[in-house]
């Protein structure tokens, strides 16, 4: 900053040295001007103006459409240097099974073509296209200005709160910042604003001011204002949160036959790419563990590690009922040898003080906290002063008392919150009332996202403003069970912007030949999240 405001004033010198030339006699070019391209959005434009005459008092600011000597045009695209770059995303309500549209249909439907999105979702019916009124001006300097029957505008700060445009088969297109949990991203032509690797540059939906022309009245005004961009990679965060691993059993003897990193090949890029990969580990690496065994004690060989390394797992969660199978002894062994790894762990530990200490993570700007715990038991599977064991959830048996506390300080001191719970297991789609009120307390205490890791089913969602909850992602390496949704996995990527959470990339696989997780195509993909969504709870 301080090497930015020496440069600003070097230019800003030699600005007022030119005037003072001019003024002379000394200088014969025109006076130094800044044209600003009347489709430049108005808040663009009176932020700009009231800039530009705080930092160079001395330059003149008018409307134009060209630039010369003396002159630099503000516009829309084109060449030049980047003052803003605004990314509008492309969204729908939560509960939307389609996940990508054309480009081409949404700016047809903006463009007057009521058609464009129809049959889109499903619904037999056109698609309405929603936009807030303070984003009309940006969206029109991309693709002109709308008639009024085709957009539903909507007043300041009524979309991103979801009700407005969730009555109907709808999408809306909003800026990127402003998407949270209660809205789902749609990939356009391919690309999906919530990788921070995708590649945007030809992204449709995006505005960008440029500043051309004289070069010294143009670096001038870049100097005072340096580029800003709504959507940052540098700031983009994901966190790949997964359901129940158990390297046990059938699973274990599938790893043995086809080899220890094979569960995981199909699916491994949802984890590698993630910033944060995490895995809920619920049985312990112990040396005499032998060949896969059957019945219902757990342990893993600790060959076995060689899968959460390979998929690239950060975090181990520890909250699992099964971790003292074989003595607190075999968890402590398995602790260290994630340490060793290099893979940091929550919600279990060497003794009580360790298991319920949060993990504390700051990535890429944002500040990311993790918690869990076991609210199920057994006891000897629980953490005391001198046994290693899971996190207790609250001071007595059910109680959640423990975690809501740890979530509201963590959140009282500014951390965003994952609180991830081993609770009771149920086999439907639909968890009973007990959990689902369980594990929205957890959002009140302040968590951001509440995931459910005990469960071997898949179970919906809770969706409000004020965060999310996933009652149960299922299986993920670990698959005993004949129920239907035992055998489809999800890995829930949620992402966070600029020390905000804007929401879940939701990835569904199949687990087949006992272990082995692949990604659900079209059609079946399709199928899963209906189902889901057909049995969660969301509110806009």
């Amino acid at each position: 900053m301080r090497r930015l405001r020496a440069r600003m004033t070097l230019v800003a010198i030699g600005l007022l040295v030119s005037l003072a030339a001019s003024a002379c006699g000394w200088w014969s070019d025109p006076e130094p001007t800044a044209a600003i391209d009347p489709r430049v959005p108005e808040d663009v434009q009176t932020e700009l103006r009231s800039l530009l005459h705080a930092e160079l008092p001395d330059l003149t600011v008018r409307r134009g459409t060209s630039a010369g000597t003396g002159t630099a045009l503000v516009g829309v695209g084109g060449p030049g240097q980047v003052l803003v770059d605004r990314v509008f995303a492309v969204v729908a309500p939560f509960a939307t099974v389609a996940d990508a549209v054309d480009a081409d249909a949404v700016t047809r439907l903006w463009q007057g073509d009521v058609s464009a999105l129809a049959n889109a979702f499903g619904r037999g019916e056109p698609a309405l296209l929603s936009v807030a009124a303070a984003d009309v001006d940006s969206l029109s300097a991309i693709v002109g200005t709308p008639p009024a029957e085709s957009v539903r505008v909507v007043a300041d700060g009524q979309l991103a709160a979801g009700a407005a445009a969730w009555a109907g088969p709808s999408v809306a297109l909003m800026p990127f910042e402003q998407v949270d949990q209660r809205w789902k991203l749609l990939q356009v032509d391919g690309t999906s604003l919530l990788d921070a690797s995708a590649p945007i540059e030809s992204y449709p939906f995006s505005l960008q001011i440029t500043v051309s022309g004289d070069d010294e009245v143009a670096e001038a005004i870049v100097a005072a204002w340096p580029a800003t961009t709504n959507r940052d990679p540098a700031r983009l965060a994901v966190v790949a949160l997964t359901g129940t691993t158990a390297m046990a059993r059938g699973t274990a003897r599938a790893m043995e036959a086809n080899g220890i990193t094979s569960p995981g090949t199909a699916i491994a890029d949802w984890l590698r790419s993630a910033d944060v990969a995490h895995i809920s580990n619920e049985a312990s690496f112990w040396d005499g563990c032998g060949p896969p065994r059957s019945g219902q004690l757990f342990c893993s060989d600790p060959r076995y590690l060689a899968l959460l390394t390979d998929v690239g797992t950060d975090v181990v969660e520890l909250t699992g009922n099964h971790l003292n199978d074989f003595g607190p002894d075999a968890l402590v062994g398995t602790i260290d040898a994630y340490t060793g790894a290099g893979l940091a762990h929550y919600g279990g530990g060497r003794d009580e003080i360790e298991a319920s200490t949060p993990l504390r993570m700051e990535i890429k700007g944002n500040r990311i906290a993790f918690v869990g715990c076991n609210w199920f038991g057994p006891e000897g599977d629980f953490a005391t002063a001198s046994q290693a064991g899971s996190a207790r959830c609250g001071t007595v048996p059910g109680a959640l008392d423990l975690i809501e506390s740890s979530i509201a300080a963590l959140r009282a001191e500014g951390w965003l919150v994952i609180a991830t719970i081993q609770y009771e297991e149920f086999t439907s789609w639909r968890p009973p009332q007990d959990q689902i009120d369980a594990m929205a307390r957890l959002r009140s205490a302040g968590a951001v996202v509440v995931s459910g890791s005990q469960g071997h089913n898949l179970q919906g969602y809770d969706v409000d403003a004020t965060g999310l909850v996933h009652w149960g992602l299922g299986n993920l390496f670990f698959l005993d069970q004949n129920d239907a949704n035992a055998k489809l996995p999800t890995v829930d990527r949620h992402v966070f912007y600029d020390g905000r959470y804007v929401g879940v990339d939701i990835k569904t696989a199949g687990i087949v030949d006992q272990a082995r997780v692949v990604p659900l195509g079209p059609t079946e993909r399709a199928d899963v999240l209906a189902q889901l969504f057909s049995v969660s709870n969301l509110q806009p």
